[in-house]
């Protein structure tokens, strides 16, 4: 279970920005613009963190009620 829980990962939407973030920066350093390459990590990064807490306060919440549940 683990396992298909690690590909499907792979498959959200953070997962996504974390790959594309990597991708645009790594670009934009080996074409010389490390000023952009700096403001483009520091969006991602705001936007990676919000989904990450998002991805967490869900799972927390869940937890909750399958205690209440029982």
């Amino acid at each position: 279970m683990m396992r298909r829980e690690k590909l499907l990962w792979f498959c959200t939407c953070t997962a996504l920005e974390v790959m594309t973030a990597a991708g645009v920066t790594a670009y934009l350093l080996h074409l010389g613009q490390t000023t952009i390459a700096l403001i483009s990590s520091v969006v991602f990064a705001k936007v990676i963190v919000f989904h990450f807490v998002i991805e967490i306060h869900e799972k927390l919440k869940q937890g909750r009620r399958l205690i209440l549940k029982s």
